[in-house]
């Protein structure tokens, strides 16, 4: 009888105990949701992009009452995250965890110490246009559905811009400039939708047209003010040593300050610049001078289109045959299409458009320059030489397979909300930048040198990004000599280096990101090898690596258990 009550006590301790876990693990979960919940509240573009709808219908609000509020919402979140700590969360959940926390902590720095909100105009605009424009490219609903949002929140556009007004105060110059190029693009994107929208609804054409009305005179109105407004000081788009060393820890968890990341950015610098040189001298000295061009008249519009397309379905069967990594046969569509007109002021290049990792539907829209209807016998010349040396193909690597659109996808796929809701750039950047030179080595590019000289270049002005991501927002550099030392290393153009920094002087960190991602990648593939031995699967680790979502690969020591 004694043992019964012995085994009865074990089994109910058991129990007990389990359900304390379960509540644990409840609670956590409960808490997660209502922080995800809050973030897609305040930040509705944001949601959107990632393919969460709930509020599409509204624009950000950054009046002084909501802002407050969202202040004191996530320093209860971060009050109320840190009693977890030291709880018995699941491995998993001890890294959703530091996600979410670093969500937090990342919210609450952009609204409360950098203040982003009243020292950023071009923030205001970008809003007012992204946020229409996300909804138009989405694939989640019908046009008739998704366009009553899109004319809900250009009701908002007044709103939003009146409380940029409001705000901003002393703005960095170079924030007043990118917000007026801004307010043109938003102003001739408005006009085009007006036009599109309506000959596609046309029983909503009156409605439409006013939305657009109202709204394009709340940019015109905005623009007058960015005329007006006080600048601030030439370098005040600088956050500052303590404010970047707090995003490289509690947004990237890297163990680094910015003293030892310019360190790092600059010793990668002078490697890989060495290893170019040396490639294009080897190069240089066997180049045959055979670089003659084409003549042909029969190159039209859709067969660049049909050529792009060719190319993505080539790589994506390269990464099968090659057994690089697991592509699932119901991937999303990767569409390969020209740069819609009512685009083309906001996107100049090639661009990807990842669908979102919440949307139902998983198309991602691939946008190519917009290509001549007809063309004189130079530039079809021009574009038969680059699809003959198969130029585009470099592009495919890192914004479709097996880069962003791919990795994105398979983010998608991952059934836990922290993990989707995540968009790191140390990882979604990092993994393009390491499949460059990945794919390199799997043989897509054949024995072609000068195709390795290219992606070492590209890698080398990767490692210009992070010593200038750290100068410029340490106050260690000003523009004007930032844009020299690019045009002197990389031999650009004024205009292309100016809007290299300008983009720098917008998103502090991001730019160290890639390079630096493909570093963290690259310590996790040897930590692997050396802790699988033979039994390490390149196509393994990759599988494994992206099931875990756009996450901070520094985050996987610990997940994976590896040792640094």
């Amino acid at each position: 009888m004694k043992k019964l009550t012995v085994l009865l006590t074990i089994f109910i301790l058991s129990c007990s105990s389990l359900s304390a876990q379960d509540k644990l693990t409840e609670n956590f979960n409960k808490l997660t949701d209502e922080i995800l919940e809050n973030l897609q509240q305040f930040y509705p573009v944001e949601a959107t992009a990632r393919g969460v709808h709930t509020y599409d219908y509204v624009l950000p609000d950054f009046s002084r009452k909501s802002v407050r509020n969202e202040i004191s919402k996530l320093k209860d979140f971060e009050k109320r995250l840190y009693k977890y700590r030291n709880t018995n969360l699941s491995l998993e959940n001890k890294i959703n965890l530091k996600l979410i926390k670093g969500n937090v902590d990342i919210a609450l720095q952009d609204i409360d110490k950098i203040e982003w909100h009243r020292k950023n105009p071009y923030m205001y605009v970008s809003d007012a246009v992204n946020g229409i424009y996300l909804i138009l490219i989405s694939e989640h609903a019908p046009l008739t559905e998704r366009v009553q949002n899109v004319i809900a929140r250009l009701k908002a556009v007044p709103d939003l811009l009146r409380q940029g007004q409001e705000n901003i105060k002393n703005p960095p110059p170079v924030y007043i400039e990118l917000a007026q190029e801004m307010t043109v693009n938003g102003i001739d994107f408005y006009e085009a939708i007006k036009d599109e929208l309506a000959e596609s609804l046309p029983e909503l054409t009156s409605e439409i047209e006013t939305a657009v009305e109202r709204a394009i005179a709340a940019m015109r109105e905005f623009e007058e003010f960015l005329q007006t407004v006080k600048p601030g000081d030439e370098n005040s788009y600088a956050i500052g040593n303590k404010d970047f060393d707090y995003r490289l820890q509690h947004d990237y968890f890297l163990d680094l300050d910015s003293d030892s990341l310019l360190k790092i950015g600059e010793a990668l610098f002078a490697r890989l610049d060495s290893t170019h040189k040396a490639i294009q001298a080897r190069l240089d000295s066997n180049h045959t001078g055979n670089d003659s061009i084409f003549v042909i008249d029969c190159i039209d519009k859709q067969n660049v289109l049909d050529y792009y397309a060719w190319e993505l379905n080539q790589v994506k069967q390269y990464l099968i045959d090659n057994d690089v990594v697991t592509v699932p046969d119901n991937i999303g569509h990767c569409l390969i299409v020209e740069t819609p007109v009512f685009l083309r002021n906001i996107i100049s290049t090639l661009a990807y458009q990842p669908p979102g990792t919440f949307n139902s539907d998983q198309t991602g829209h691939f946008y190519v320059r917009p290509i001549l209807d007809t063309m004189d016998n130079e530039q079809a010349a021009a574009l038969y030489k680059f699809i003959h040396r198969r130029g585009f193909k470099g592009s495919i690597v890192h914004e479709a397979y097996p880069g962003h659109h791919f990795q994105f996808q398979l983010a998608a796929r991952n059934d836990n909300d922290v993990r989707k809701w995540q968009f790191n750039s140390f990882f979604y950047e990092g993994w393009a930048v390491y499949c460059e030179e990945m794919m390199y080595h799997k043989g897509l590019y054949g024995d072609n040198e000068r195709t390795y000289a290219n992606i070492i270049n590209w890698a080398l002005l990767r490692a210009a990004r992070i010593i200038l991501d750290v100068k410029l927002h340490t106050g260690q550099i000003s523009r004007e000599d930032a844009v020299a030392w690019l045009i002197k290393e990389f031999a650009f153009d004024t205009n292309t280096a100016q809007a290299e920094v300008d983009r720098y002087t917008l998103y502090p960190t991001i730019q160290m990101s890639y390079l630096m991602g493909k570093v963290e990648i690259q310590k996790l593939l040897e930590a692997m090898k050396k802790k699988e031995g033979d039994s390490f699967s390149l196509k393994g680790f990759h599988d494994r690596l992206l099931s875990e979502g756009s996450i901070p690969p520094t985050l996987l020591w610990e997940a994976w258990g590896l040792k640094q």
